[in-house]
Parts: C-alpha cells; sequence; structure tokens
C-alpha cells in the first residue's frame, strides 16, 4: 500500500505482477463516511479479481458540511489523477458509495470551471458504479447528516439541526449541493454506469435514483441498476453477497478493461 495523504491510499493488487503502474486498470474508489480498510476490504478485493488496481479516497463529514472543503478535496483528486506518474495514464473506473458519489459529483463540478488536463482526466473513466447514492430532498440529506454523525436517540434533533443549517447558510451548504446533484445529473461522463439501490432506504428516494437512470438511457449512456426491495444503506453487498458480486462481476467484464493478468 502506498499513502498519498492522510485519506488516499493506493493498494496495488498482489496477484498481477506486469504492467505495474502503466496499463493496469485503476479502480478511484469513493467509500461512505467513516470507513475504514477493514471495512471495505471485500471492495478492493472484488477488483483485484479483476487485475485492477484500487485508489481510495476517504470522505470526512466536514467535506459534505462545508463544501467547499469539498471542492477543493475533489480538485486534489483530480490533480493527482493527472500529475503522479504512476496513476496519469491508467485506464479508470469508479465505484463510489453514499457520501462517496457526492465527492464524485464535486468532481465533476470542478473539472467543468477547471484546466483541460482535469476534464481529459475524467475522460479515461470507462465504468462507473453508485452504491446507496443519496439523492432527493434536503429532508434526505438532513437524515443522512444525522445517521452519519448521532445516535438513534437523537435523530430527530440533528435532523432538524441540520435543516436549520441548511437553511441559515444557503450559499455555503444547499447553493453548493444543488449545484453538484445537476452537474452529476445533466452533465455525466458518456460511459457505462450501474446503481446498487433498495426501496427502503432512508438516505436513498428510489424513485429519483430510477428517473436519473432513464435519463441517463435517454442521453445514450448504458445505465443499469440492481434494485432489492430490503437492504441496507452502504451495506449492499454485505446484505447480498452473491447477487451484487455476479451483478458487478458481470458489470466489469463488459466494460473489457480487466488486466488479462487478473486471476478470476
Amino acid at each position: 500500500m502506498k499513502q498519498y495523504s492522510g485519506s488516499v491510499f493506493l493498494y496495488t493488487n498482489p496477484s498481477v505482477l506486469e504492467n505495474v503502474g502503466t496499463s493496469r486498470p485503476l479502480l478511484l474508489f469513493l467509500p461512505w463516511l467513516g470507513s475504514k480498510p477493514h471495512s471495505y476490504k471485500k471492495y478492493i478485493q472484488l477488483y483485484f479479481n479483476h487485475g485492477f488496481d484500487v485508489l481510495v479516497a476517504e470522505s470526512s463529514l466536514h467535506h459534505f458540511l462545508w463544501p467547499r472543503t469539498g471542492l477543493e478535496y475533489a480538485g486534489q483528486l483530480l490533480d493527482l489523477l493527472m500529475k503522479e506518474k504512476e496513476l496519469s495514464s491508467r485506464p479508470l473506473c469508479v465505484h463510489a458509495i453514499s457520501i462517496g458519489a457526492y465527492i464524485f459529483a464535486q468532481m465533476l463540478v470542478k473539472s467543468a470551471s477547471g484546466q483541460q488536463e482535469q476534464r481529459d482526466t475524467l475522460k479515461r473513466i470507462h465504468g462507473q458504479v453508485f452504491d446507496s447514492l443519496v439523492i432527493g430532498s434536503m429532508e434526505k440529506m438532513a437524515v443522512g447528516v444525522a445517521t452519519m454523525i448521532s445516535y438513534p436517540v437523537f435523530k430527530p434533533l440533528v435532523v432538524r439541526g441540520s435543516l436549520l443549517y441548511f437553511s441559515l447558510l444557503k450559499a455555503q451548504t444547499s447553493d453548493y449541493y444543488e449545484q453538484g446533484i445537476q452537474t452529476f445529473s445533466e452533465s455525466p461522463i458518456p460511459c457505462p454506469a450501474l446503481f446498487f439501490y433498495c426501496m427502503n432506504d432512508p438516505m436513498s428516494d428510489h424513485v429519483a435514483v430510477e428517473h436519473l437512470l432513464l435519463d441517463w438511457k435517454s442521453r445514450g449512456i448504458k445505465a443499469q441498476g440492481k434494485k432489492w426491495k430490503s437492504s441496507i444503506h452502504a451495506g449492499h453487498l454485505r446484505k447480498h453477497t452473491k447477487e451484487y458480486t455476479e451483478t458487478l462481476d458481470s458489470f466489469l467484464q463488459e466494460l473489457q478493461v480487466s488486466s488479462p493478468k487478473s486471476k478470476l
């Protein structure tokens, strides 16, 4: 493992000894808030099975609560993928879970107003996976914040406090969220996309996810979804291991970016 910062780590596939740092595909993995290496190692292994190295970029609560810092972090990730020699020429895929998709949306926003090289970096993305996308009303976001930082008994209080915070600091919070959601929805990366979601997720409106899928398909994007009636936010792999793994494996095989040296 190579560490680039306190929150960004490169995991090198031990089963692939050739093409290190050159043509081997790279996954940008953007996990859920508060995740630790032991909790996302199963995701890393899924991509190791397809010959990927995995660049993990963890998120912090302040990236969400004060979006300017999230936008700065997104720019740093773009610069790393653009300038770091061992990362700068690889084919990319993205797998974002929960708040990780927010960071990816900020990468889209940042690239739109940034350097041409940043936009070119995003053009290297061949596939994108979104798991437990936080989408819907501001109430959904407030529930997400409450789930992240409080015990269940304090959840209603935190939800009300979060909504007040978003209202009082609209220009510094909700305006950024709206811009991110709009850019993510209306200016997507035009490559295949896979969404994992469920009908009982309090932080993700499954109807909104399905509307997004239909909209992307109308734009010519090969988008597909895997939906469960009952599951766990950011826990679909744990709850539905076999279905999740089979769906992801099929998606990656269709992309044809896996290393030929991978051990399946």
